[in-house]
């Protein structure tokens, strides 16, 4: 799996990070839906905090209300991959993995600040909703800047080290990535936006 994480291909890189999120994804929410109680999450995360329990007042400001709460994890992808664990993984690949299952166990329990009528039941309506998108942006995100690390974790439990290596300025299909994760962000949030606030009157 590692020659994948970090292959030269960055369309490589991400199916393989993304394909293994939803298989996470699906495997955690189908336990959260069945043995989980309903709204263990609600209002517990950092984000969730931020977002608070009522929509903004007009569907623009939602939008922008959500696009930036999502641009703080892409900030923590950027961050995380300034360090390897091991030989070659990025930390930073890990927040999309987190997020697979933390966005889960919120479906699953109806954890959302903004609950639907019943939790969600795992199937493929999911991606009717905007939650496997953003993390698709942030799975871009981090594939995008994978090279970028300059410390290293030989264990979870070691001191990070200086990595002696010439730096790597991002290709242009690592820029191409970026962009995509914005891009993929700013529509999902605009779906979200919608579903939450309705059109704009």
């Amino acid at each position: 799996m590692s020659a994948l994480f970090c292959h030269r291909n960055i369309l490589v890189r991400f199916f393989s990070l993304y394909l293994l999120g939803l298989l996470f994804f699906y495997i955690t929410w189908t336990i959260s839906y069945f043995f989980l109680p309903e709204a263990v999450l609600r209002n517990t995360g950092f984000l969730a905090k931020l977002a608070g329990n009522e929509a903004a007042g007009h569907p623009v400001l939602e939008w922008l209300k959500i696009f930036g709460l999502n641009l703080i994890p892409c900030l923590i992808v950027v961050v995380a991959n300034l360090y390897v664990i091991g030989r070659t993984f990025p930390l930073g690949y890990l927040i999309p993995l987190e997020w697979m299952i933390h966005y889960a166990i919120l479906l699953g329990t109806n954890s959302f600040s903004i609950p639907m009528d019943h939790p969600l039941p795992p199937s493929l309506a999911v991606f009717g909703r905007s939650g496997l998108y953003e993390i698709a942006a942030y799975t871009w995100i981090a594939v995008a800047t994978y090279a970028i690390s300059r410390y290293r974790f030989r264990s979870f439990f070691s001191r990070p080290e200086p990595i002696e290596q010439k730096s790597r300025s991002l290709t242009l299909f690592d820029k191409l990535g970026i962009l995509a994760a914005l891009l993929i962000l700013l529509l999902a949030n605009l779906r979200e936006a919608w579903m939450i606030a309705g059109p704009p009157s």
